[in-house]
This record gives structure tokens, C-alpha cells and sequence, in this order.
């Protein structure tokens, strides 16, 4: 029992300390891939916040072509994220999420519990 409790403890704590951002955009889309012409699906509201796994080039939005993979699995342009920098704050999505990121990077997941 000790240890179950332990395990539950140790996910419970990694999950709070997981950084989030605020949605500065009144609705903002997530879209399946970084970029205008990917599907919507779904929005989020202004003042949510969301949880960044990796980030990737796409289509540009007020000349900035960050796009933020959410822990949900779909990407918001990074101009409607208060990140608080103007650039890369986590990891580059890489594999063929059409994200243009580098070639050996990675997303690194988080909130997996």
C-alpha cells in the first residue's frame, strides 16, 4: 500500500509542475498541423492555458511562424501564446508532423499520467 501510494504521490506532483501558457487571442484554433490550411480541432478561450509539448515552423501569423503542439496534440500559432520570449521555449517537434523542425530533434511528451 505504501507504495502504490508512493507511485500515486510521485504522478500527482510530476503532472502539477508541468509549465503552462496563457491564450492571449479571444478564440484561438488548434489546429492538426502547423499551419492556416490544417483542420481545426478545437479552440481554446482567452486566458486557458496550455500545456506546450514541442514546437514547430508553420505558416507565418503576425510574422511569427512558431507553432506550439499542446498537450492535447494539436498546434496553436505560438503569437497567441504568452510565452513570455519571442522564440523557441521547449524542444522541436520532430518525425513528419509536416513541422519543419530540425532533423534530430524530437517532442518531448509531457503529462502523460
Amino acid at each position: 500500500m505504501k507504495l502504490f501510494s508512493l507511485a500515486l504521490f510521485a504522478a500527482l506532483s510530476a503532472t502539477s509542475f508541468a509549465k503552462t501558457y496563457p491564450i492571449t487571442g479571444d478564440t484561438v484554433n488548434c489546429r492538426s498541423g502547423p499551419g492556416t490550411s490544417y483542420a481545426v480541432k478545437k479552440s481554446y478561450k482567452k486566458g486557458q492555458s496550455v500545456s506546450i509539448s514541442c514546437q514547430a515552423s508553420g505558416t507565418s501569423v503576425s510574422n511569427n511562424n512558431i507553432w506550439d503542439k499542446t498537450s492535447d496534440g494539436c498546434y496553436v500559432a505560438d503569437y497567441y501564446v504568452k510565452t513570455g520570449v519571442n522564440g523557441y521555449v521547449t524542444t522541436k517537434c520532430g518525425g513528419s508532423s509536416g513541422g519543419g523542425g530540425s532533423s534530430g530533434s524530437y517532442c518531448k511528451k509531457i503529462n502523460t499520467a
